[in-house]
């Protein structure tokens, strides 16, 4: 599997806008698998809504087989003793490069166990290996990473940093060296952030996930240095205006504190995970960069089950994180989480059920990509009826230039309960508008059924085709299925589509903001059974991060998701994992 070259995106796709909805294709006999058309050939996406998708670690997560220890459970009851300290002590021994090796068995963990160097924490596999947390303790179980990471000697941006470009000019040199990770950021730019009335200016809101008003950010790394010049590894997503304060900030591990460098080439694999509770969670990665999680079960947690924060160029893939204790809002119940600007990462082949939302995206900083996951049955437990948001780059300001790319989930929206998010791409999904409501669940889609939604203020984003809905799909308890769903709004008939929605105002009509700046092209759905287009068919690329098949696909077709093909839909690994474990 290899991954684009850094510009190869922006040139495939660039081009003119397309117009929402449009022409129908009912024969759907487009090719999508063949190679991708020249550059400047795809005029679905214009340019400006692109950006450089090549996530994670170049080359994939790196093979370590020197082992610095093992640790057996039995040194510690099997789970009957605590087994924190001797286990950091374990990690702090650990030379960089190597494996501490944990036996199979249960070990009963108390505070989090934090990597902070170069080094992989391994079990003998989720179903041998098994840590484990009493539930109610405040505290996650493992931190990759500063566990209560900070940002310091910021300064400005002399002139602006330009998307696309790698290289930014600052007032002042604070000191930086080539590797340092780095966060570049601004205040709140109103012609793209939308707060949500929840975030009236000076709410406490707006410092949950970011610095104080500064919702737009990008995790860097530093290539070389030349006085107050910095070029950095990765070009800009966004642009970072000097009229917004544009700022670079250090990492600390305290506020004002001295740098503390960002902990990379760390990994966690091949283990199970239980019960972090108080909203800690159980596993997370805070500024880390080139790290991994592989293999991972993660149940059971408080919090974000699996979160990525102020990180960069990391990998969590091959992973399942299920059944919270709280499904419910209020932060508790989610499975995949990245916020604080974390940038360049990728979530990849991984599983998330029974969760109040499957995944969420707080203020992230673009070039991440969540490909070929399968997410089911987010949910409210004192609300089952409602669907919550599947798939989605939502739920604090403001994400940007994020791709979704061949993942099934029961649908995708944009959440507004925060504020809004910008400039996504949402290609090749099957979108299957109605969760599966997997036992021991007992859900009833009743309320806000939707395979692609959008809350109001989200803009300019692209949807390319995908497929909506289920050839032997049910709408009960609503009465039917249509391509819109209809103003003034309601849930009978179901419409595959519901743009623009404000689900705290059900007779706002859709926001034109939302419906004047999205994409639709080349989706096919179940409602017309029809692929439609707005400029007319085109050829689909295969992939818009990846140069060949992914090898965990084996023998099954890529792209699975074929919305213009005669086969919509093959097999996607991680729902074939999923559902063995859940015959």
């Amino acid at each position: 599997m290899q991954r684009r070259a850094r510009t190869s995106a922006i040139l495939l796709l660039a081009g003119v806008v397309g117009a929402a909805g449009g022409a129908c294709d009912p024969g759907g006999q487009t090719p999508a698998t063949q190679t991708p058309p020249p550059s400047g050939t795809f005029p679905l996406i214009p340019a400006e809504r692109l950006t450089v998708w090549n996530p994670g670690i170049p080359g994939g997560v790196p093979a370590r087989n020197t082992v610095c220890a093992t640790v057996a459970a039995s040194t510690y009851g099997n789970g009957t003793q605590d087994a924190t300290a001797g286990l950091q002590a374990a990690l702090d021994a650990c030379p960089v490069g190597q494996v501490l090796q944990l036996s199979a068995g249960d070990f009963k963990i108390t505070t989090p166990l934090q990597i902070t160097k170069g080094i992989v924490l391994r079990g003998q596999g989720p179903s041998q290996t098994r840590l484990k947390m009493p539930v109610g303790t405040n505290a996650n179980l493992i931190t990759v990473g500063i566990q209560w990471f900070k940002f310091t000697q910021s300064t400005s941006l002399a002139t602006n940093a330009v998307k696309g470009s790698q290289v930014a000019v600052l007032a002042t040199n604070p000191g930086l060296t080539a590797g340092e990770i780095v966060l570049i950021d601004q205040i709140t730019n109103p012609g793209i952030t939308e707060w949500s009335k929840s975030s009236p200016p000076g709410d406490v809101s707006r410092t949950w996930f970011t610095r104080p008003d500064r919702p737009v950010g990008q995790m860097m790394e530093v290539q070389s240095v030349s006085g107050s010049t910095i070029t950095f590894t990765t070009p800009f997503h966004i642009d970072f205006q000097t009229a917004f304060a544009a700022q670079l900030s250090r990492l600390s591990d305290a506020d004002n504190g001295p740098v503390v460098p960002a902990v990379k080439s760390a990994g966690v694999e091949d283990l199970y995970l239980y019960g972090g509770s108080a909203g800690q969670g159980n596993l997370k990665m805070n500024a880390a960069a080139y790290s991994w999680i592989k293999n991972v079960e993660s149940d059971f947690q408080d919090g974000e089950s699996i979160g990525v924060n102020a990180s960069f160029r990391c990998i969590v893939r091959d992973s399942y994180v299920h059944s919270t204790q709280t499904p419910s809002p209020g932060g508790g119940g989610y499975g995949f989480s990245f916020s604080w600007y974390s940038s360049d990462n990728l979530l990849e082949n991984n599983i998330s059920w029974n969760m109040n939302k499957v995944m969420v995206m707080r203020a992230t900083g673009g070039g991440n990509v969540i490909g070929y996951n399968y997410m089911e049955d987010g949910w409210i437990n004192y609300s089952p009826t409602w669907v919550e948001a599947g798939l989605n780059a939502s739920h604090m300001t403001c994400p940007h230039y994020e791709l979704f790319e061949g993942n099934e989930s029961f649908n995708f929206d944009g959440d507004n309960t925060w504020g809004n998010s910008v400039y996504i791409t949402v290609f090749r999904n099957h979108l299957t508008g109605k969760r599966r409501s997997i036992a021991p669940l007992q859900l009833t889609d009743a309320l806000n059924p939707r395979a692609i939604g959008l809350a109001e203020g989200h803009k300019w984003y692209s949807f390319v085709g995908n497929v909506l809905g289920t050839a032997d799909q049910n709408p009960y308890p609503s009465t039917r299925y249509v391509y819109d769903a209809l103003f003034p709004w309601t849930d009978d008939p179901i419409g595959m589509w519901r743009l623009g929605y404000n689900p705290e105002d059900w007779a706002a009509p859709p926001d034109p903001n939302v419906t004047g700046t999205v994409i639709r092209e080349g989706n096919f759905d179940y409602a017309t059974k029809q692929v439609h287009w707005g400029t007319g068919p085109q050829q689909l690329p295969p992939s818009l991060y990846l140069t060949s098949k992914p090898a965990f696909f084996g023998n099954n077709p890529w792209p699975w998701v074929d919305a213009t093909g005669t086969v919509k839909l093959s097999t996607l690994p991680a729902r074939a994992r999923f559902d063995s474990m859940h015959p």
